[in-house]
């Protein structure tokens, strides 16, 4: 299991829009709830759909958040 997929995208911003998506990692509530619990295929797929949606910006909560997915491959790749 790597690294970068079981980290979580929570960049410590947590505050939900009325769809109850957070604005920072774009997890939704239930997806941050249960995170413990998720495959890792379902961490993947919730891990691109964040960088997709709320990485590809220019603003702070987007850099962190690609900053934070960088690093975690990083230490996972010099765990192999």
């Amino acid at each position: 299991m790597s690294d970068y997929i079981t980290k979580k995208p929570c960049i410590d911003i947590c505050k939900f829009n009325r769809h109850d998506i957070c604005k920072a990692c774009g997890r939704t509530y239930e997806e941050k709830k249960s995170w413990k619990r998720l495959s890792d295929q379902d961490k993947q797929a919730i891990w691109t759909r964040v960088l997709n949606s709320h990485g590809s910006g220019s603003g702070k909560a987007a850099k962190a958040l690609r900053t934070l997915y960088h690093n975690a491959q990083d230490r996972a790749a010099s765990k192999r």
